[in-house]
C-alpha cells in the first residue's frame, strides 16, 4: 500500500506527502476533494493541489494539521484502518517531519532569501511592531515600581506567577498553536494585570520569531483601532489594556467590539491574540445585559474570556513571593510591609499614593476630590487643570476656603504631582502639557473647554475614589466648572450622572453645551429632559433641531423620536428635512433606523428625499444582519426597486464569516419577495460559508429550510458533513450544541447526516465532564439515535468520568434514562466511594442524584458512611443543602444527628447561606436553632452587599423573628455599601416587604447619590416637591426655565 512509503522513524516530509495523496486518490476515491480540504485548511483549492504534488512547501504547519484531520475523519467514515494507514495520518510524524524539512529549506538559495526580503517588507507594512522590538513595558501601561537603594536592578521587579497566569498561558499557547484567542484579565486597580499581559508575551518573543504586537492609542484608543483594524494580519498581539477605552467609547464602541469579533473569527488572519485588561466595574458594565442594550457587541467579545487577577497574596503564592523575594530587594520590603497580601499594590506605590492623598491640605484634597468625582462621574482619563482649578474650591468649607492663600493652585499642583519613592503623583502632566507656567484665578476665567494644561489621575486613587465616594454628591462648583470646561466628548456623560442624582439643572446645560457642538444624541438627551419639566415649552425642541449635526442616522432618528414625543411637529419636519440630505450612507442598519423613524412619524415627503439618494447602492455590505435590516426597512417603504437592487448587491457579494449573518439575510430576503436572489444566496452560502462549530451548521441549515431551499441544504451537509463536523473532534465538544444540530437534522429529514453527527460525537467526545456527557446522552436518546447511545455506553463513561457530584447527579439520571443500569450502579458506587465528607453540598448533590436514578443501594451506602455526623458545620448553605438531601431521603435519624450538633451556632455568617440555612431550619420546626442564628446573624453579619443583605431580611420576615428584621434593617439602612444602585433599589424593596417605613426613609436619602433619583421621586410627595429636580445639599431645586440656561 502507498502509505508504507512513509516508512518507520524519522519520516521524510515529501514521502508523507506523496503518500497521503496517494491514499486519498486510491483508498478514499479523492475524497475529501481539493475544495473541502481548502476550505478546512483556511487556504485556496490551488495551494492544497500543490501541496500534494508536493510543488509548495506549506508555510506553517497547523493548515497541514486540519487537512489531515479531515482526510483521517474520511477514512475512518469508509471504515476500518490497518496500521500502516494509521500511522500515516499519525499528526506527531508529520508535525516533526515538517520541522526537520523547515530547517533544511531554511539553508536556501539566492532566490529564497529575495523571496524571504519581499516577504520581509511586507510583514513591515502591517499595523504593529515585531514582538521582539517591543521591550520597553511602561510604553504598554505597565506600572512602574517602588524605588530600591540597590543599584543595578531591572526596571521592573521579579515576577511571582500565579493562578491567573498559568490560565494566561493556556490561552497564548493556542494562539501560539494557530487559534486565535482573547483573554480578559478583570481585577482592582494595581492588581498586576498588564504585569501579567507582558509576561505572558514572553513565550511568543523567545519561540514563535513572527508575532507582532498593535498598541493602538492616537488620536484617541477607538479612533486608532477603526483605523487600521482591517489591516491586522496573522500572528499579531492586539494590546487594549484599559479596554473600557476601545469598548464603552459611547460613539465607537460597538464597533470596536463588532470588528474585534469578525478578526477572532477570521479564517484569514489566524491567529491572533487579543489581551485586554479591565477593573471589575468596566466588566460590569459591558457584559451586563441592560436597555437599552448598549453594549451587545462589547459582551459577546468578552463573554467567556475573563479571568480573574485578585486583589491580594494567599497561601502559595505568598511561599513562592518569599521565595522570589531573595533576588529583589524590592519584593522583599513588599513581602514585609504590605498589608492584607496586597503586594502588587504596594510594588505600584499605592500605599505612599494613599498617604499623601490622606495628608494633603484641605485645598489639595479638593483639587483630588474634583479629579475621582470628574472620573467616576463619566469624564474620560485626561482632566482639564481649568475644570479641576474651577471645581475646588466647592469642596471647601467656609473657613477653609477663608484660610486658603493666593498661591493654592501652584501648590496644590506642585503636591499632587510630585513623583514619590519611584513612581509617578496623584495626578501626572499628559504629554504635551505645558509646563513652568504660573497659574492662578486667571487661569480658571480664560480657559476653553479642553485646551490648558492636562492631568490623569493615578488609578488607584481613581479607583478609590469610585468606592469611597460613591454616596457624594458633588458641590455647584463643580458641576458649573465641567459645564464650561469638561472635554466635549465628556458632557453627555456628565449630563446624564447629573440627571440620574436629580441635578435636572446641571444636567440639561451639561447637554446644551454637548448638543452646541453638534451631537444630535445629546440633544435628544436635552428635549427629553426639559420637556418632562417642561412639557409646554417647544423653545428647547427648535432649538436642538436647529443645531444638530446630521450626519448620523442612528442619531438623528433619535432626536426625531424625541420630537415627535415632544410634540414638536414642526421642528421634525425641519430636521427631516435637512437630515435627509446630509446623513451618512454608509452603515446599512442606520439608514434602516432612520427610514423607520421617518415613516413612523408620516414624513413621507422626506423619506422620498433620502431614498432618492439610493442607499441601496451605497451602503456598505460588511455586515450581513444590518443588510437585513436595510431591505426590511426598504419593503416597508415601499421602496420595491430599491430591495431589489440591495437584494442583488447582497446576495452576490456578501462575504460569509458569520453564519448567523447569512441566515439572518437569508430571512430578510424571503420576507422581501426576492426569490431570486434567496436563490442565490442560498447556493452561496451552501457552497462557501465557513463553518467553525455545531451552532453554525445548525444556524444556516434552519435559514435554507425555511427559505426553501432543501437542495442546497443538502448540499451544505453533503459539503461539511462528515468531514468539516464529523471529522473535527473539537467541535464536538459542546453538547449542548451538537443537540441542536441534531434537533435541526431530524426536523430537516437528514437522517444519514443524524446518524454521521451521532456517530462521531459517541465516539469522540471526551469523557471528562459527566454533566457534558449526561447532555451528549440525552441528546442521543431525544435523536432517536440508539445504535449512538450503545457507543457511547460501550465507552464506559461511569468508569472515566471526573466525580464532580453535581456533574454525576445529573450523569446518573441520564444512565437510568439510557436503562444503563449497571453504569449507574458502576459510577453510584465510585462517587460514593469517593466523595468528602468535609464537603456536606458535594453529599448533598450526590445524594439528590442517587434517589432520583433510583440508586437505592448506593444512596443507603452513603448514608452508612454517616455524613451528617462528619460534615463541617461552619458553611451555613452546606449544612443547609445536606439537611435537605437528608430529609429527602429520608434519613430522619441523620436528620436529628446533624441538627444535635446545632449548625445553627456554627456557621459562619455568609449571608446567603444563611439565609438559606434559616429557610431550612425553619421548615424542619428548629425555633430555638432560628432565633439564636437569626440574633447572631442580625447584629454581626457583614452588610457590604446590598442583595445579599434583602435575602436575608427575606429569611427573617418568613422566619417571624421581627426583633432581628429591625436590627438588621437599622443597620443596612444607615451602613450598606453598594457598588451598583440596583442593589440598593432590592434592598430598599426588601425593607419595604418588611414593613421597614422609618428605614426605608433613611436608605431613600442615599438613592440620589446612587444615581436612582427617579426611584426617590416614588416615595411619599418627592415627585411634586423636586419637579425642578434638587440642588446637591439636598434641597429642592428652585424653579428654573429654558431661559437660565446658558
Amino acid at each position: 500500500m502507498a502509505s508504507s512509503a512513509a516508512g518507520e522513524g524519522e519520516a521524510d516530509f515529501a514521502a508523507l506527502i506523496a503518500a497521503l495523496a496517494d491514499f486519498r486518490a486510491n483508498r478514499l476515491g479523492g475524497q475529501p476533494s481539493d475544495r473541502t480540504l481548502a476550505k478546512i485548511a483556511q487556504v485556496s483549492p490551488t495551494t492544497v493541489g500543490k501541496w500534494l504534488r508536493g510543488d509548495r512547501f506549506p508555510q506553517r504547519i497547523d493548515p497541514v494539521l486540519a487537512l489531515l484531520s479531515a482526510v483521517r475523519g474520511q477514512a475512518e467514515h469508509a471504515g476500518p484502518m490497518h496500521g500502516g494507514e494509521a500511522a500515516l495520518l499519525e499528526a506527531g510524524r508529520w508535525r516533526a517531519a515538517y520541522m526537520a524539512e523547515a530547517g533544511r529549506l531554511a539553508e536556501g538559495t539566492r532566490t529564497a532569501v529575495q523571496a524571504e526580503q519581499g516577504r520581509a517588507a511586507l510583514e513591515r507594512s502591517r499595523p504593529g511592531r515585531p514582538l521582539g522590538e517591543v521591550r520597553d513595558p511602561f510604553a504598554l501601561e505597565v506600572h512602574r515600581a517602588i524605588d530600591s537603594p540597590t543599584a543595578g536592578l531591572p526596571a521592573l521587579p521579579a515576577y511571582v506567577e500565579r493562578a491567573h497566569d498559568r490560565v494566561l498561558g493556556e490561552v497564548v499557547a493556542q494562539a501560539a498553536a494557530g487559534t486565535s484567542q482573547i483573554a480578559v484579565l478583570v481585577g482592582g486597580s494595581s492588581t498586576g494585570k498588564t504585569r501579567a499581559c507582558w509576561q505572558a508575551l514572553r513565550p511568543l518573543r523567545e519561540r514563535f520569531p513572527g508575532w507582532r504586537l498593535w498598541h493602538p492609542i492616537d488620536p484617541t484608543r477607538a479612533d486608532a483601532t477603526l483605523a487600521e483594524l482591517g489591516r491586522i494580519g496573522p500572528s499579531t498581539v492586539v494590546w487594549l489594556n484599559e479596554a473600557q477605552f476601545y469598548l464603552a467609547d459611547p460613539a465607537l464602541g460597538e464597533r470596536v467590539a463588532a470588528g474585534l469579533r469578525e478578526l477572532l473569527r477570521d479564517p484569514d488572519r489566524v491567529p491572533v491574540l487579543i489581551l485586554a485588561t479591565l477593573w471589575l466595574n468596566h466588566w460590569d458594565t459591558l457584559t451586563t445585559r441592560s436597555g437599552p442594550d448598549a453594549h451587545a457587541q462589547a459582551r459577546e467579545l468578552l463573554d467567556g474570556h475573563k479571568i480573574r487577577v485578585p486583589d491580594a497574596f494567599t497561601g502559595a503564592d505568598l511561599d513562592a513571593l518569599a521565595q522570589r523575594a531573595e533576588v529583589d530587594p524590592r519584593l522583599k520590603e513588599a513581602a514585609g510591609h504590605a498589608r492584607d497580601g496586597q503586594i502588587t499594590q504596594y510594588l505600584a506605590g499605592v500605599p505612599v499614593l494613599m498617604d499623601r492623598y490622606r495628608d494633603a491640605v484641605p485645598a489639595t484634597k479638593a483639587v483630588i476630590h474634583a479629579a475621582m468625582d470628574a472620573r467616576r462621574l463619566g469624564c474620560g482619563p485626561h482632566l482639564s487643570l481649568a475644570l479641576l482649578a474651577g471645581a475646588a474650591p466647592g469642596y471647601l468649607s467656609d473657613t477653609e476656603w477663608d484660610h486658603t492663600g493666593q498661591d493654592w493652585l501652584r501648590h496644590a499642583l506642585d503636591y499632587v504631582t510630585t513623583p514619590c519613592n519611584g513612581i509617578p503623583g496623584i495626578l501626572t502632566a499628559v504629554p504635551g502639557t505645558p509646563r513652568n507656567q504660573r497659574t492662578g484665578p486667571s487661569t480658571t476665567a480664560q480657559s476653553q473647554a479642553g485646551s490648558g494644561p492636562i492631568y490623569r489621575l493615578a488609578d488607584y486613587l481613581d479607583q478609590h475614589g469610585r468606592h469611597q465616594r460613591t454616596e457624594q454628591i458633588e458641590p455647584i462648583d463643580f458641576w458649573t466648572a465641567a459645564a464650561a470646561h469638561a472635554h466635549l466628548s465628556d458632557l453627555g456623560a456628565l449630563g446624564y450622572a447629573a440627571w440620574r442624582r436629580g441635578l435636572y439643572r446641571d444636567a440639561s446645560q451639561l447637554y446644551k453645551h454637548a448638543a452646541a457642538h453638534g451631537n444630535p444624541a445629546d440633544a435628544a438627551a436635552l428635549v427629553d429632559h426639559v420637556h418632562a419639566v417642561h412639557p409646554g415649552d417647544h423653545r428647547p425642541a427648535q432649538w436642538a433641531a436647529t443645531h444638530a449635526v446630521c450626519d448620523n442616522p442612528y442619531a438623528v432618528a433619535e432626536l426625531l423620536k424625541v420630537l415627535r414625543k415632544a410634540g414638536a411637529g414642526e421642528q421634525v419636519t425641519a430636521l427631516a428635512e435637512r437630515a435627509v440630505t446630509h446623513v451618512s450612507l454608509d452603515n446599512p442598519a442606520a439608514v434602516a433606523s432612520l427610514l423607520n423613524t421617518l415613516r413612523e412619524a408620516g414624513a413621507e415627503q422626506q423619506m422620498s428625499a433620502l431614498l432618492a439618494r439610493d442607499p441601496a447602492v451605497h451602503v456598505a455590505l460588511k455586515k450581513p444582519s444590518s443588510v437585513a435590516d436595510l431591505l426590511v426597512a426598504l419593503r416597508e417603504g415601499g421602496a420595491g426597486e430599491q430591495v431589489a437592487t440591495l437584494a442583488a448587491r447582497a446576495a452576490a457579494n456578501i462575504t460569509f464569516h458569520s453564519p448567523y449573518a447569512v441566515a439572518e439575510l437569508l430571512k430578510a430576503l424571503r420576507q422581501t419577495g426576492v426569490g431570486e436572489q434567496v436563490a442565490i444566496l442560498a447556493e452561496r452560502a451552501a457552497a462557501d460559508t465557513s463553518l467553525s462549530s455545531p451552532h453554525d451548521l445548525a444556524d444556516l441549515l434552519v435559514a435554507l429550510q425555511e427559505a426553501g431551499a432543501s437542495e442546497k441544504a443538502e448540499r451544505l451537509l453533503s459539503r461539511t458533513l462528515p468531514t468539516s463536523i464529523a471529522t473535527a473532534s473539537h467541535t464536538l465538544d459542546h453538547p449542548r450544541a451538537v443537540a441542536r444540530l441534531l434537533r435541526t437534522l431530524r426536523k430537516a429529514g437528514a437522517d444519514e447526516h443524524v446518524t454521521a453527527v451521532a456517530a462521531r460525537a459517541a465516539a469522540a467526545h471526551t469523557l471528562d465532564h459527566p454533566g457534558a456527557v449526561a447532555t451528549l446522552l440525552d441528546a442521543l436518546r431525544e435523536a432517536g439515535a440508539d445504535e449512538q447511545v450503545n457507543t457511547l455506553l460501550a465507552r464506559d463513561p461511569a468508569t472515566y468520568v471526573a466525580l464532580d457530584p453535581q456533574g454525576v447527579a445529573r450523569l446518573l439520571v441520564a444512565l437510568r434514562e439510557a436503562e444503563a443500569g449497571e453504569q449507574v450502579a458502576a459510577l453510584a458506587k465510585r462517587a460514593v466511594a469517593h466523595v468528602s465528607l468535609d464537603n456536606p453540598a458535594a453529599v448533598a448533590s450526590l445524594l439528590n442524584g442517587l434517589r432520583e436514578a433510583r440508586a437505592d443501594e448506593q444512596t443507603s451506602a452513603l448514608l452508612a458512611r454517616d455524613p451528617g455526623a462528619h460534615a463541617p458545620l461552619n458553611h451555613p448553605y452546606g449544612a443547609a443543602a445536606l439537611l435537605n438531601a437528608l430529609r429527602n431521603a429520608g434519613a430522619s435519624e441523620q436528620v436529628g444527628a446533624l441538627l444535635a450538633r446545632c449548625p445553627a451556632a456554627h456557621a459562619d455568617l455568609e449571608p446567603y447561606g444563611v439565609a438559606r440555612l434559616l429557610d431550612v431550619l425553619r421548615e424542619l420546626g428548629e425555633h430555638e436553632q432560628v432565633t439564636g442564628l437569626a440574633k447572631r446573624a442580625a447584629t454581626h453579619i457583614p452588610i457590604s452587599h446590598p442583595s445579599a443583605t434583602a435575602r436575608l431580611l427575606e429569611a427573617l420576615r418568613l422566619a417571624e423573628e421581627n426583633e432581628q428584621v429591625t436590627v438588621l434593617a437599622k443597620r443596612a439602612a444607615s451602613h450598606t455599601t453598594f457598588r451598583k444602585s440596583k442593589h440598593l433599589v432590592g434592598l430598599l424593596d426588601a425593607l419595604q416587604s418588611a414593613g421597614m417605613s422609618q428605614e426605608v426613609t433613611v436608605l431613600a436619602q442615599r438613592l440620589p447619590a446612587a444615581g436612582r433619583f427617579d426611584r426617590y421621586l416614588e416615595i411619599g410627595n418627592h415627585r411634586e416637591r423636586f419637579r425642578f429636580g434638587r440642588e446637591p445639599d439636598g434641597n429642592a431645586a428652585a424653579p428654573w426655565t429654558w431661559d437660565d440656561l446658558q
